[in-house]
């Protein structure tokens, strides 16, 4: 065997020009972004269309799953807000009681998202042909949850124009009601 042939160096090659080294990064890049958006568009999940059981304004059980509702944050089911007269009134139960009248006698369906921090799957649900995250927010019931998501704000801008809803009065937004009571969700997420 001849060793000297196996310790032969190669000849050196020129170095790769700094265009080629960026190009080849912004494809890297590019093909890195397309397929976590393929994850995102087919790592969907459509659960089994049931009947819902409400938690909240914007959320519920399907059958073993429990649900929450992508893009809106209505009150918490203990939250109080103002009505014109400047009168206390039970917004969080109005809420949840509004949602509760879309689903009852309706089929739901929903398409899971993304999980929250508390195992909930985070969906777009219809009932019947009702978009349910859109008509809480159209009715004045939850707010646009543009932390989240921007596809609810037409319906909210509508809402607040109509006074319908928790925008007849004042009231707290569910994300600082939440913070103020923190305790209270951090041992149980939902009322």
């Amino acid at each position: 065997m001849n060793y000297r042939r196996l310790w032969r160096r190669r000849p050196s090659q020129p170095p790769r020009p700094l265009w080629r080294s960026l190009l080849d990064i912004g494809i890297f890049v590019f093909a890195a972004v397309v397929v976590l958006l393929a994850i995102r568009i087919f790592n969907q999940v459509t659960l089994t269309p049931g009947t819902a059981d409400v938690i909240d304004g914007d959320s519920f059980r399907l059958g073993k799953d429990e649900i929450r509702l992508n893009g809106i944050d209505a009150p918490e089911y203990r939250q109080v807000c103002r009505d014109g007269s400047d009168r206390q009134w039970n917004c969080g139960r109005a809420a949840t009681d509004a949602l509760r009248r879309l689903v009852t006698g309706r089929e739901v369906g929903c398409t899971g998202l993304d999980a929250d921090r508390y195992g909930r799957l985070v969906s777009r649900c219809t009932a019947g042909r009702i978009d349910l995250n859109a008509e809480m927010v159209r009715l004045g019931w939850a707010i646009a949850y543009t932390r989240h998501s921007d596809d609810y704000v037409d319906q909210e801008a509508e809402a607040r124009r109509q006074r319908r809803g928790i925008w007849r009065g004042s009231f707290d937004l569910p994300e600082d009601w939440r913070e103020i009571h923190r305790p209270h969700f951090d041992r149980a997420p939902h009322d």
